[in-house]
């Protein structure tokens, strides 16, 4: 890792473990401590470095002000993340729809200041998928509008006022190309509920618990859940552009913060019964090279199942921090293959076009025209969002295949 990159890691290491400044580091020039800074916002995790940059006394005035100005814009967002999302939980169970909220402050309430970690959006999670359209009209009601159906996503963008997002899901991840791994998500999203005496669906208390953040009350999901859900939004956006080491960060702190064998054991059953262990290993792993995750929390994991070497997590955590947040950084990062093979580019161009167009997609005569569709679809948004081309794109996504394979995903 060059300067920067090394030095991020460990900033972010004493945040994330409220640990003292490392002696041994070499101390940075005012144009390094920029390429700091540039790294962290690329990644969105500069207001992270708050606590820790405050209790350095080698930091240049111009990083401290961007710390400490990143630092506020994040905790005035978070605040008002926080209490929209309790009041559309509440607005949701007045109504006796069941719902509960995915990541976000959900997640934050795992740091040592909530507010710390940056968050965008609102993701809610409609437990009971048949009341969707009802909780979509709820919402209008109070002053939401629509702005995105995405049907073969499973979810539903609506909007505030003030252009926050708030994205209604009706599974636990988006449909991944291997559908043994797409049924046991459904099966899980179904033990979220029970049927009370009145016929209804109403939350499994058992896989859902209410927790306190400053003073709101959120439903959220049990831990063991939390963190598979955590991996599994990590790992789609992986097969996408990639995601950048926020995400991360989130891992640490969750597991940091949790020391029940039961959690541990019931989220190791979720992974491997998904086919997902090995991404689970290099998460834990790289978490625990670069960013702090305790060594016991850690072999709690068992990542050494995995096998993974030394030069797979540097590999791994090289080109990840290299592209920034959810991949911007690189034209090139659309998708990852399981594979590098002709089979495996097929497999996945079949997925991209099942996603674009779920419902059509089941009329065997009209499926070459929409193949062509997604083809010439893939091809302009390339050139006029990406600004690449088609062989790189490829390129980049075989070459990810062959990280993929070594983790032996949904295997």
């Amino acid at each position: 890792m060059d300067k920067a990159n090394s030095a991020l890691a460990m900033l972010l290491r004493q945040s994330l473990t409220s640990s003292e400044p490392e002696s041994s580091a070499e101390p940075l020039k005012i144009e390094e401590w920029d390429d700091v800074i540039k790294l962290s916002e690329s990644h969105k995790v500069t207001g992270l470095l708050f606590d820790t940059v405050s209790r350095r006394g080698d930091v240049p005035d111009t990083v401290s002000d961007a710390v400490r100005k990143a630092a506020l814009k994040t905790a005035a967002q978070d605040f008002r993340l926080l209490f929209l999302s309790r009041d559309i939980l509440n607005t949701f169970e007045t109504s006796g729809i069941p719902a509960v909220l995915l990541k976000g402050m959900g997640t934050a309430s795992f740091y040592t200041n909530p507010l710390s970690r940056k968050s965008g959006d609102v993701d809610i999670l409609i437990a009971d998928e048949a009341r969707i359209d009802e909780a979509v009209c709820l919402l209008e009601k109070h002053g939401f509008k629509v702005k995105e159906r995405q049907f073969a996503l499973h979810h539903i963008v609506m909007v505030t006022d003030d252009d926050i997002d708030i994205e209604l899901h009706t599974m636990l991840a988006e449909p991944f190309d291997n559908e043994k791994v797409n049924s046991f998500l459904r099966l899980q999203q179904n033990s979220l509920t029970v049927t009370d005496d009145e016929g209804k669906k109403i939350l499994n208390n058992e896989f859902v618990k209410r927790i306190d953040v400053l003073g709101a009350g959120l439903t959220v999901l049990e831990d063991a859940y939390h963190a598979y859900e955590l991996l599994l939004h990590m790992l789609q956006h992986y097969l996408r552009s990639g995601f950048g080491i926020r995400l991360l960060c989130d891992w640490v702190v969750f597991w940091n913060s949790v020391n029940s064998m039961d959690t541990v054991n019931r989220y190791l059953w979720l992974v491997r019964n998904s086919g997902i262990k090995g991404f689970s290993d290099m998460i834990t792993l790289e978490c625990y090279r670069y960013l702090g995750l305790k060594k016991a929390c850690a072999a709690w994991l068992k990542p050494e199942e995995s096998k993974l070497t030394k030069g797979d997590i540097d590999k791994f955590w090289n080109e990840f921090i290299s592209y920034g947040e959810f991949g911007k950084g690189s034209g090139d990062r659309m998708v990852a293959l399981r594979g590098n093979g002709l089979f495996d580019y097929l497999r996945e161009f079949q997925h991209q076009m099942w996603l674009n167009y779920p419902r059509e997609s089941r009329f065997l005569l009209i499926r070459p025209v929409l193949y062509l569709i997604t083809l010439i679809r893939f091809l302009i948004n390339n050139r006029k969002v990406r600004s690449t081309s088609l062989g790189a794109v490829l390129k980049s996504a075989g070459q990810r295949g062959k990280m993929i394979n070594k983790l032996k995903l949904f295997s």
